[in-house]
């Protein structure tokens, strides 16, 4: 069974997506709702080169169709998870075996739980 929050992904090359991320016992899976990151929220996802910069360069790790975008970063992949800050907003910094990181933001909510699954 998986555990699941609204979140919102920080891809390295900048930007905003918000989506779900759901922690399984063989994957983290961020599937994303709208991009955030400008003053025009919009659904849906534009093409391959788009998904490819919002993952942050990390081609094995994302999966994209048409109408969904996925970071999928298999459980065997994470060497850890650890909470962060930056100012007040909390947010959850995954590092894989490969030295490729992802960030997500939860705002001023608490990243215990997730940090803690995710390392579980």
């Amino acid at each position: 069974m998986a555990n699941e929050w609204t979140i919102n992904y920080l891809p390295e090359d900048g930007g905003r997506l918000t989506g779900k991320l759901k922690v399984g016992n063989d994957d983290v899976r961020f599937t994303t709702l709208y991009d955030s990151s400008n003053a025009q929220v919009f659904k849906g996802i534009a093409g391959s080169l788009a998904a490819f910069a919002a993952s942050g360069g990390h081609a094995s790790y994302v999966h994209n169709t048409d109408t969904d975008f996925e970071v999928v970063l298999p459980r065997a992949d994470i060497a850890a998870a650890e909470a962060t800050k930056k100012g007040m907003m909390k947010r959850v910094l995954i590092v894989m075996t490969d030295g490729s990181e992802f960030l997500f933001d939860y705002g001023m909510l608490s990243t215990k739980k997730i940090v803690a699954e995710i390392n579980g």
